[in-house]
């Protein structure tokens, strides 16, 4: 058998040389990247703190569509767009006035719910639900009862509450118009249901329902689950709290795993994404004028009865309060976003940071009916009867 040895030899001079000035060469590239990345973070972390500290007093039009709208037209933020509801129709358009899609329909009071790229549109005591995400998707839903409430999730189901005599049935559909789940309420058991919202997956149900026993008023809050956590629970029931002598009128998913409910004396958020449980209550002793939100923000506004006026309350997910804006305008609508809050009337708008910071406070060149933040956080779409603008604040 003959053996094979394996020497390692050792390395001249010149080539220990060679390796050296290599290693160097790798050192300086690595160290020259480094440089670089510190550079641009710091850069757009410096461009960042400026705008930070940027106010601006005016704005200028990047774009202007005339549009001619009856008196009865509502108008609708819509996932960056804006949605046209009538009577006779609906539209959604972008800001520069181009139409993304339209339906049309005879209703008598339309009413819309919103999420990611779905709407869902009805009739207020009809029996037809339209559902659309785009031009080439769209879908009709025939209830047979009438419709009380209904929502929409991100992947078009939707919930809706319908009367039935003495008896109340909140049902699911797919967007083609399937049922996909039923429960019943009535008065003298669960309660009349208030408001539904569907988690943005469509998985969870949350409703807020109010009952009278005896001489006083009772609220309660149910979660389902119509997922697979939720199939072995008897009518995908998975959790449930109840909230003596006061009113909840409405209740939110924020996200797939957050909602909140508001009542007339307190605010309850919930968190689980398969089982909902209560995780913080802030009661108030403030009327409360208006509810805003976003995925991750809450905004109460408040009436300050001391000093006049009103205050707008920001929270966070977790119940913190960020911040509070007081502010005397007469407001039509508030619109939130993680960085920033527009205030806004007819003929007035103003904006503020999360730091509380006055962005923009001036008057509006038109009577506005809505105004819809974009992705850039320096442009607006307002909207009135006559024209759609895409504007920008400038110093």
């Amino acid at each position: 058998m003959s053996r094979f040895t394996l020497v390692k030899g050792n390395k001249s001079p010149e080539n220990k040389h060679a390796d050296r000035q290599i290693l160097k060469h790798r050192i300086k590239k690595v160290l020259r990247i480094v440089a670089l990345a510190a550079a641009l973070v710091f850069f757009i972390w410096f461009i960042h703190r400026i705008y930070q500290n940027t106010t601006f007093n005016d704005y200028e039009i990047i774009s202007k569509t005339m549009r001619q709208d009856s008196d009865t037209s509502e108008y609708l933020a819509y996932n960056g767009h804006i949605l046209k509801l009538s009577r006779d129709g609906a539209e959604a358009f972008e800001g520069s006035g181009k139409a993304i899609w339209n339906i049309t329909y005879e209703m008598q009071s339309p009413q819309a719910a919103t999420c990611g790229d779905f709407v869902a549109i009805a009739d207020r005591q009809g029996t037809e639900i339209y559902v659309a995400s785009s031009a080439n998707d769209m879908g009709k839903i025939s209830t047979k009862l009438p419709i009380l409430d209904l929502c929409v999730s991100r992947q078009g189901v939707v919930a809706a509450v319908l009367e039935d005599a003495d008896t109340s049935w909140i049902r699911l559909y797919d967007k083609t118009g399937e049922e996909l789940a039923s429960i019943k309420s009535s008065m003298s058991e669960s309660g009349y249901p208030m408001d539904i919202s569907l988690s943005p997956s469509g998985y969870l149900l949350g409703v807020a329902y109010t009952r009278v026993e005896g001489d006083k008023m009772r609220s309660s809050v149910a979660f389902y689950n119509f997922g697979d956590v939720g199939a072995n629970e008897s009518d995908h029931y998975m959790s449930g709290y109840d909230f003596p002598e006061t009113l909840i009128p409405r209740i939110k998913f924020l996200n797939d795993s957050t909602a909140f409910a508001i009542g007339t004396d307190k605010m309850i958020i919930f968190s689980g994404d398969q089982k909902p449980e209560k995780s913080y209550e802030y009661s108030f002793d403030t009327r409360i004028k208006g509810v805003f939100y976003s995925e991750d923000r809450i905004v109460l506004v408040r009436e300050n009865v001391i000093e006049g006026g009103y205050s707008a309350s920001v929270f966070n997910l977790s119940g913190e309060e960020l911040l509070s804006i007081p502010f005397d305008l007469n407001y039509i609508d508030v619109q939130v976003s993680k960085e920033r809050i527009v205030i806004y009337s007819d003929t007035h708008m103003m904006i503020y940071d999360m730091r509380g910071i006055v962005k923009y406070d001036g008057p509006l060149d038109d009577s506005t009916l809505l105004i819809s933040t974009t992705e850039r956080a320096r442009r607006y779409i307002l909207v009135n009867r006559e024209s759609v603008k895409t504007i920008q604040l400038v110093k």
